[in-house]
Parts: structure tokens; sequence; C-alpha cells
């Protein structure tokens, strides 16, 4: 009786193990999957700039500050050379505006990725192409292009041929990619941001998107993405969303202006010389944005705000 008594204890425990294993261990290895990616994503620090073309004392002051900075990937948003862009890839300009400028921020090793604003497009922008072929740490494939860190996903975009009506004819090649883009990512893109070079609305006095550009924005990338990052306004701004979509502002890189004299109530518009920095971080199961906007002069934050992961919703 003993003996049968103690297979019976025997057996209770080790089921009572086995449910306690199988309910358990999912939420152990889900902790600890959340730790390895917190740490995935911990090794960057995302910053942007526009419309940096210029050397001046302004772009002097925001290539100091990014180079004292954690950034370890750095996006430009666009009027990467003044007035024109260049004619070749050994234009002296491009070196004279943009290699010599930054170089403390190559002589680290930080990559750029580069998106091309209304002034680039002005000589030759191929140019940029055949530069970005040749140098490892200048990131640039495509007019539009798609850069994955695990969970997180950019869409580099070329607005420049929506703005400018007689660009019309290469406006179809860029739709189709995004939607075939966006639909590839729609399972595994966890927080979405696009890239491009005009905003959609301003806060400012720079006029807002035209017609045939404003379409395009709000068709295909506001209400898909969580957060589309521009310049072409010489400001830093937060203006808030539209169809659940943030829209940032960094164009203070050589030319600031264009802030409203009177701030609006909940968003931030300044004409500061700065850049704006995004980081990531776990929430309960959710990746969240942090996005804070840094004057160069005192590398203080000026503006920060979160922003929660909602990958690529399909509209």
């Amino acid at each position: 009786m003993a003996e049968l008594i103690f297979v019976i204890f025997s057996r209770k425990l080790f089921l009572v193990s086995l449910v306690s294993l199988i309910f358990i261990t999912p939420q152990l290895m889900s902790r600890e999957t959340i730790s390895e990616q917190l740490e995935y994503l911990d090794k960057y620090v995302f910053c942007f700039i526009g419309d940096s073309g210029k050397v001046n004392a302004v772009q002097g002051k925001v290539a100091k500050a990014l180079s004292n900075s954690n950034c370890t990937h750095i996006w430009h948003t666009g009027d990467i050379v003044y007035p024109s862009g260049i004619n070749s890839a050994n234009d002296p300009d491009f070196s004279d505006k943009f290699l010599i400028p930054f170089k403390e921020l190559f002589k680290k090793e930080i990559p750029f990725f580069l998106t091309l604003g209304n002034h680039d497009h002005k000589k030759n922008p191929k140019a940029f192409l055949e530069i970005a072929s040749t140098e490892p740490l200048i990131n640039f494939p495509n007019y539009f292009f798609l850069k994955d860190f695990g969970p997180i996903c950019f869409v580099a975009l070329d607005t420049t041929v929506f703005d400018k009506i007689y660009m019309f004819n290469k406006r179809d090649i860029q739709i189709k990619w995004l939607k075939k883009t966006k639909e590839s990512l729609k399972n595994t893109c966890k927080f979405s941001i696009a890239v491009g070079h005009h905003p959609l609305f301003s806060s400012g006095d720079r006029k807002r998107a035209t017609p045939q550009l404003s379409m395009f924005l709000k068709n295909h990338i506001f209400g898909s993405f969580d957060v589309y990052v521009s310049g072409h306004n010489h400001v830093l701004a937060d203006e808030g969303a539209l169809k659940d979509t943030i829209q940032l502002i960094s164009g203070t890189g050589s030319l600031p202006g264009g802030s409203p004299k009177v701030e609006p109530e909940g968003i931030f518009n300044q004409e500061s010389p700065g850049f704006l920095q995004l980081i990531f971080y776990f929430k309960g199961n959710s990746i969240y944005g942090n996005y804070k906007f840094i004057a160069a002069e005192t590398g203080r934050t000026v503006w920060e705000n979160n922003r929660i992961g909602r990958g690529i919703r399909l509209n």
C-alpha cells in the first residue's frame, strides 16, 4: 500500500511539474527574447540632419555637435549640396560641402544614409549614386530604398519627383516599389520610419506640399508609417500626427529659419541649429521610439517625445 501511494504521489508531482513547465517556460522565453532584442536595439542611435549643404558657421556647429554625440547612424533628409547639387562624382563641391565638414564622423566610421533634396536634383543626381558605390560609409543604393535593423524598418523616398511636375514620368516606378515593399514588411516591421525631403504640412512660414506631392504622401505614407521624417523647411519640428503618422522635420543643418513667431500649442517648431535623434526601447511587448531634438550650440534636448510602434499599415 505504501509503495502504491508513493507511485501515485510521484505521478502527481510529475504532472504538476510538467504543467508548470508548459505554462511558465513561454513567459521566461518571452522575457529572454525581449531582453536580447532590447540589447540589440540599444546598439543603435539614429540621428537625422537636413539642408546642410552650405559651408558656414551653422554647418560647423551642427557637424561638431554630431561628432560629439552618441549617434551611430546618420540619415540626411536632403539638400546635401547647395545651391545646385553636383556635376559628377569628382565634383569638388561634394568634398568641400559634405566630406570635409563631416570628416570627424567619417573618422569614427559612422555611416550616412542619404536622401536627395530638390537642390541635389538640379545638376546630376546620378553622381550621388556613383559616389555611394565606392564609399562604404555613404549609403545611397537608389533614389528610394529600404533599410531595416531587425524589427525597425526605414524607407527612404525621393519626394522631389512628386514635387516637380516635369518629373511626373518617374513617379510610377517608386509608387509600385513602395506598395510592394510595404506588403513585404507588414508582418516583420514593428516600428516604421519613412524619410524624405519634403514635409506634408508646416506650422511655420514655409509652403505646404504641392498638390501632387500632397496626394502621394497622404495616399502612401501617412497612415502607413509610424513616423515621417523630412527636411526642406529649415526648422526642427514635431508637427504632430496625421492619420496616426507623426511628422518630424530636421532641416537646420546650415540655413535655419522659418519657424512661427508664436509656437503653436502642443507642437514644436524652432529654427535652432541642430538635429533629431531617435532611439528605441521595449515597454511590455511593444517597441517605443523616443525622439529628441538637440540644439547644436548647447548639446541639450529642446524637445522630446515618444511614439509607440505599430509597424506598417496598408492603406
